[in-house]
C-alpha cells in the first residue's frame, strides 16, 4: 500500500528531521524506497544519528533545500513561514504535516494506535515487544528511543504499532485498526484551549476506527468515563478497580519493579513481573497486555515479553550511580507525570533530589502552581530555565513562579538557576552519598544527568 502510495514521492524531504518521531518517520520511508533528505534548526544526537546511517541532512533552514524534491514533510513545531515550506508552495511541490503522512502511513492492514496524554511512548513501546516476542515482526514507529536508538522498523508483519500523539489534532489523520488510550488530561491547552476540547478530540479519535475496530481505554476515571457517552465501537477497560474488563490485582511495589496478577472478565490470566518501576508502568504494562490479548496473543508470551521490558529511554532511566548519588532522568513535563515520577522516586527510600526544566512559556504560566505542588514531594528542588521550544517568551513567565509558589507554601529548600553550568555545580555541591536525583523535563534538561554523573565521576577519582 505505502510502496504505490510513495511511487509519485521518490524524494521526499523533512523539515525539523531532528525532532521526535520525525526521524522514525526518515527511516520508515528511507526503508520503503525514498530517497530521504531534511533539515533541523540545530545540531543534535538525533540528526548526527542521522547523518551516520547516510541521510543528509542539513543545518538551519534555506529554501534552496526543497530544490528537486518530490515531497516536502513538515513537523507540528515549523511554522507556515518556514523558508523550505514557502519555497514548496512557490515552486509547486507539494507539502504534508508529519500528521498527514503517518495517516497515509497508518492504512496498514492492522494499525495500532496508542494514545494519550500520558504513557502512550512506553505503552506503545510495551506493545510492540509483546508483538515481537509473539513472532509477529511489527512495523513500529514511535517518539521515544529505546537503548539509545529510535523506534522506526519496518518489520515483515501487518501490523503497524504507531504513537498516536494528540499535539495539534495529529492523531486525527490516523486509520487505527485498535486503539489504546492511556490517560486524558489537561495538556496542549495552548492549542485546544479547554480541557473539554481535549476530551472532544479523543472522541473523535476513536470515532475514526471501522465498525470492526474495539478499542481499549485506562479506567478509573482516567478516560473511559470521558469519552463513553459518544463511544460506538466495541470497548474495554483496564485498571484497578473492579469494574475494569481487565484487573489490576495483587500489586506489589518494589525498589526497582513491580509484581502482579492481571484478571480478565473476573478470572485471573496469571503474574507480571516488571524491571521498570512505578504504578504507572504497571498502568502501562496492563494496557499494552488488553491490546495484544485483542490479538489473541497468549498471554505467557505477553508476560514474558513485559518482564524483559527495561523501559524507553528518559522515562524513569537510570543513568548511572557515583559518588553514591543515583542519577535519574525522565521525561515528565506535566504535574501528573511528575507526580508518577516523584512516587517512583519516593518508593527508592533515597534522599530525592528533584531537577525540573519547566517546557513551554504558556504551560508554566499555566500550571505553575500544580508543578509547585507536585514538586513538594521532593526533599531538595532545583529549577532550570524554561525550555521554550515552539514559544516565544512571555513576560514575566519564568521558573522562578514556581519556585516563589513552593516558598510561599512553606517549602524552603528550593533553588531557581537559569544558568547550566552553575545548576551542575549545585547539585555536585548539596548531593550526598544515597541521595537519588531526579532529572524531569521535555527539553534538554536530560543533558544535566549526564554533566552531572561526569562532574560526580571526576570527584570521586580526584
Amino acid at each position: 500500500m505505502m510502496k504505490t502510495l510513495f511511487d509519485q514521492y521518490r524524494r521526499v524531504h523533512l523539515v525539523g528531521i531532528g525532532g521526535a518521531g520525525m526521524e522514525g518517520l526518515a527511516r520508515l520511508l528511507a526503508a520503503k524506497g525514498c530517497v530521504v533528505s531534511g533539515s533541523d534548526l540545530a545540531d543534535s544526537p538525533s540528526v548526527a544519528l542521522l547523518r551516520q546511517e547516510g541521510f543528509i541532512v542539513a543545518v538551519g533552514h534555506d529554501g534552496q533545500f526543497v530544490q528537486g524534491v518530490d515531497l516536502v514533510v513538515y513537523s507540528a513545531a515549523v511554522p507556515a513561514d518556514n523558508p523550505e515550506r514557502q519555497a514548496a508552495v512557490h515552486e509547486g511541490i507539494p507539502t504534508a504535516s508529519r500528521a498527514e503522512v503517518l495517516g497515509e502511513l497508518s492504512r496498514a492492514p492492522l494499525t495500532l494506535a496508542v494514545a494519550g496524554t500520558h504513557g502512550k511512548t512506553t505503552t506503545a513501546s510495551m506493545a510492540a515487544a509483546i508483538l515481537r516476542r509473539a513472532g509477529l515482526d511489527p512495523q513500529v514507529l514511535i517518539g521515544g528511543w529505546i537503548n539509545g536508538r529510535p523506534q522506526a522498523e519496518v518489520g515483515s508483519g501487518e501490523v503497524f504499532v504507531v504513537e498516536a500523539d494528540e499535539f495539534a489534532g495529529g492523531f486525527l489523520h490516523l486509520y487505527p485498526s485498535l486503539a489504546l488510550v492511556t490517560s486524558i488530561d489537561a495538556e496542549h491547552l495552548d492549542y485546544y484551549g479547554s480541557l473539554e476540547a481535549l476530551e472532544r478530540a479523543f472522541g473523535q479519535f476513536l470515532a475514526r476506527l471501522p465498525f470492526c475496530g474495539r478499542s481499549v481505554l485506562a479506567g478509573d476515571g482516567l478516560v473511559a468515563e470521558r469519552v463513553l457517552a459518544d463511544l460506538q465501537r466495541p470497548h474495554q477497560t483496564y485498571g484497578m478497580a473492579g469494574d475494569n474488563d481487565y484487573r489490576i490485582a495483587e500489586l506489589e511495589e518494589r525498589a526497582w519493579g513491580s509484581r502482579f496478577a492481571l484478571c480478565f472478565d473476573g478470572q485471573k490470566l496469571g503474574e507480571i513481573e516488571l524491571q521498570v518501576h512505578g504504578v504507572h508502568n504497571v498502568r502501562n504494562a496492563a494496557g499494552a497486555a488488553a491490546l495484544t490479548c485483542a490479538l489473541q496473543v497468549e498471554f505467557a508470551v505477553i508476560a514474558d515479553a513485559l518482564e524483559q521490558f527495561g523501559g524507553a529511554d528518559r522515562r524513569f532511566q537510570c543513568k548511572g550511580e557515583f559518588a553514591g548519588v543515583l542519577v535519574v532522568d525522565d521525561y515528565a513535563h506535566h504535574p501528573a507525570e511528575l507526580a508518577a515520577a516523584l512516587a517512583a522516586a519516593r518508593q527508592s527510600g533515597r534522599r530525592v533530589v528533584a531537577v525540573f526544566q519547566p517546557h513551554l512559556y504558556s504551560r508554566t504560566r499555566d500550571l505553575a502552581g500544580a508543578f509547585a505542588h507536585e514538586l513538594a514531594v521532593a526533599d531538595y528542588v532545583v529549577l532550570a530555565a524554561v525550555y521554550a521550544a515552539r514559544e516565544a517568551s512571555l513576560p514575566g513567565v519564568d521558573s522562578a513562579m514556581i519556585a516563589e509558589a513552593m516558598r510561599t507554601n512553606g517549602y524552603k529548600t528550593v533553588a531557581y538557576l537559569p544558568d547550566r553550568e552553575q545548576l551542575v555545580a549545585h547539585l555536585v555541591d548539596i548531593c550526598r552519598r544515597g541521595d537519588l536525583v531526579l532529572v524531569m523535563g521535555a527539553g534538554d534538561i536530560g543533558e544535566v544527568a549526564g554533566e552531572l554523573i561526569a562532574a560526580l565521576a571526576a570527584g570521586e577519582h580526584s
